[in-house]
């Protein structure tokens, strides 16, 4: 039988549904969140004392916490949003947020679903090293476009960096520059198994305080009409510690970003002075595109520095197969 509070672990050890090591040694810290059943007055220890807003639980919760976030719902299916802002401040490293919904990448609905409390306030405000953000549905839909899903700026020399973000849904219909997951100067990040609709921009990555470095972007679905979306990723750099990025293995579904309010329309745009050595690769990925030729330096539809490497990359072909990889690069 479990050793652990209310049942977190199946029978023979195993913690439900993510199998988390980090379990082991957080026993007195983790917290419960449901938007439906829970109040702000309970005590977030157990799913029957849960708290209502993930906001409430990052107050109760120390570093390497766990905090479980329920779905809302109702008896006609309709769309119910948890309305919070969830600043992550730098003394609670290595939290992690877990939507508690069912499947491995959320749907529309039967997800947890958050949303801004505050007109042009991020959901989340990550200040702090080492987080971890899962099977959650993050929406702008009808909110604000200086809204950001998620939000992590490195100033200085302070702990933002090492951000995971993996099996989440991000909507938005903002028109501006606003960015799903916006990462200044947080570096040694994984980003994997999301999926961004509509999204002006999905990823980016600007220098802040320092390069970024260290991005692995994997395994993700971009999709969404030409005419909202921007760019998918988009990574700016700024000197020789621009190094170590992988893009590996998306799927760009909807056509090349040709939104009418901005000036990428890239799939991806990796950008760096001549004077910076920036390297990376692209690869694996499939791109919604019949043109073989505009990508490399130069290229209207993937745009990356010259230390960049792009292999096994594909356009839609021809060929029996519909496959027809890129040629060399420009």
């Amino acid at each position: 039988m479990s050793t652990f509070p209310d049942l977190l672990c199946h029978l023979g050890g195993v913690p439900v549904g993510v199998n988390r090591l980090s379990e082991i040694f957080q026993a007195g810290n983790i917290w419960f969140v449901d938007g439906t059943d829970g109040s702000a007055a309970n005590s977030g220890v157990k799913p029957t004392e849960a708290v209502a807003l993930p906001s409430t639980a990052v107050s109760k919760a120390s570093r390497e916490g766990i905090i479980y976030i329920r779905p809302m719902s109702t008896i006609a299916c309709d769309d119910v949003y948890y309305e919070d802002n969830i600043t992550v401040d730098v003394t609670r490293p290595m939290l992690q947020f877990l939507g508690a919904g069912a499947g491995t990448v959320p749907g529309y609905r039967g997800s947890a679903q958050i949303r801004t409390a505050v007109a042009a306030s991020n959901i989340f405000d990550i200040q702090t090293s080492g987080v971890c953000i899962e099977n959650l549905h993050l929406n702008t839909t009808g909110g604000t476009s200086a809204c950001i899903p998620i939000y992590s700026q490195r100033l200085g020399y302070s702990g933002a960096v090492s951000l995971q973000v993996r099996n989440c849904r991000f909507i938005s219909s903002v028109t501006d520059n606003a960015a799903a997951i916006f990462l200044g100067s947080c570096q040694y990040n994984i980003i994997e198994d999301n999926i961004f609709l509509d999204c002006v921009v999905g990823v980016q990555a600007e220098a802040t305080s320092g390069s970024p470095a260290s991005y692995t972007i994997r395994r993700n679905i971009f999709e969404g009409l030409v005419s909202v979306r921007d760019c998918d990723i988009n990574i700016v750099m700024t000197d020789v510690n621009s190094k170590g990025h992988v893009i590996a293995h998306n799927i760009f579904a909807d056509g090349l970003p040709n939104s009418a309010s901005n000036r990428l329309r890239h799939f991806i745009s990796a950008s760096a002075p001549t004077t910076a050595v920036s390297t990376g690769i692209i690869a694996g990925n499939y791109f919604a595109s019949s043109t073989a030729d505009q990508w490399g330096n130069a290229g209207t539809e993937i745009t990356v520095p010259a230390g960049w490497f792009l292999s096994g990359n594909y356009y839609e072909g021809t060929s029996a197969a519909g496959l027809s990889g890129f040629p060399t690069k420009s």
